[in-house]
């Protein structure tokens, strides 16, 4: 993914504005729309939304990982996903509007440019299987294989409800790791 995501940031820096984002920091806020997709270079960021009154986490994206409020982007509609900067983080905002009429006047990207969205769709289509086949267990070991030191910068709690278990049975998980 780095070699990829390095290639993108080269190709398509015209339309990258480049940000740092204080730990803490939203980027996005739920009921708004969004139209920008985060590219961390360093960094971790998160998205998350609300049941019930409980934060959940729905993604991270790590150094050289995207995230976005895609249903926002997509449908130009209220997202009601957040997303957070979980440490300090140095982010490319790529605009989806500007994204579309780059494409336009430079076709020969659409492959790179495809190849990127198909990283992202490939990410998503692991989490919807991991949540669906896989144990709790099986889901934290996913999860470690993928960011080896995502315990040393991310909250339990966050990697808890990301995984979609308590704190309680990921401390279990852990104790068996």
């Amino acid at each position: 993914m780095e070699e990829l995501f390095q290639e993108v940031l080269t190709h398509f820096s015209p339309i990258l504005k480049h940000k740092h984002f204080e730990k803490g920091r939203l980027l996005h806020k739920a009921n708004e729309v969004s139209i920008e997709l985060f590219l961390v270079r360093s960094g971790v960021l998160r998205s998350f939304y609300y049941v019930d009154g409980k934060d959940v986490t729905a993604h991270f994206a790590l150094d050289h990982g995207v995230v976005g409020a895609a249903d926002s982007i997509i449908r130009r509609k209220r997202s009601r996903y957040n997303i957070e900067a979980l440490e300090d983080s140095e982010v490319f905002l790529l605009n989806y509007d500007e994204l579309e009429a780059f494409l336009d006047k430079k076709p020969k990207l659409e492959r790179l440019a495809r190849r990127f969205t198909q990283l992202i769709y490939i990410d998503l289509v692991e989490r919807i299987e991991g949540m669906t086949f896989l144990s709790a267990k099986e889901r934290y070991d996913h999860l470690i294989d993928r960011y080896p030191d995502i315990t040393q910068r991310v909250s339990l709690g966050h990697i808890a409800s990301y995984l979609g278990i308590t704190q309680e049975t990921l401390s279990r998980v852990r104790a068996k790791h």
